[in-house]
């Protein structure tokens, strides 16, 4: 029954794929920045929430390589304002008195990690972006043009 409606209508077969070809551009355009959201999501809010503090104990380091997850140590510190909290310090060894940015159950020996965690994607992102935005511009530009004639 297919066949008989391509025969009928030309280009039918040809139509759809064009829709289904549009379809997943559109669902790929919707999900990419969400997909950026909760890739650099965790990153912003912390870098939104977190402060200043002062590592008041450092109870265990572990280097970090390669193959291995980030160089981390636990620890407990204070807030400025007399908050306390203690988990994991993700970075290079920290020791007593030493400043750091935390959260509540967090905390990096620097702001630098969480930058990278929400620029780098957002970057990637923006890059896409620009490369579709040059090729679309560059069909619509080529497609009033006719091919010239060989001969």
């Amino acid at each position: 029954m297919s066949e008989a409606n391509d025969r009928v209508r030309p280009g039918g077969t040809t139509r759809l794929k064009s829709l289904a070809s549009i379809v997943a551009a559109a669902l790929l355009a919707a999900l990419l920045p969400l997909l950026v959201a909760l890739w650099a999501g965790d990153g912003a809010r912390k870098l939104i929430t977190g402060e200043s503090a002062t590592v008041r104990s450092v109870t265990q380091c572990v280097e970090g390589g390669p193959q291995l997850p980030a160089a981390h140590c636990y620890g407990t510190w204070t807030f400025r304002d007399g908050r306390t909290a203690s988990g994991k310090i993700t970075g290079a060894e920290v020791s007593a008195g030493d400043t750091i940015f935390a959260g509540g159950g967090w905390a990096y020996d620097s702001t630098s990690p969480l930058h990278r965690q929400v620029w780098t994607p957002v970057t990637i992102f923006g890059a896409g972006i620009a490369v579709l935005a040059v090729s679309w511009l560059n069909y619509r530009k080529n497609q009033g043009r006719s091919t010239p004639a060989r001969g």
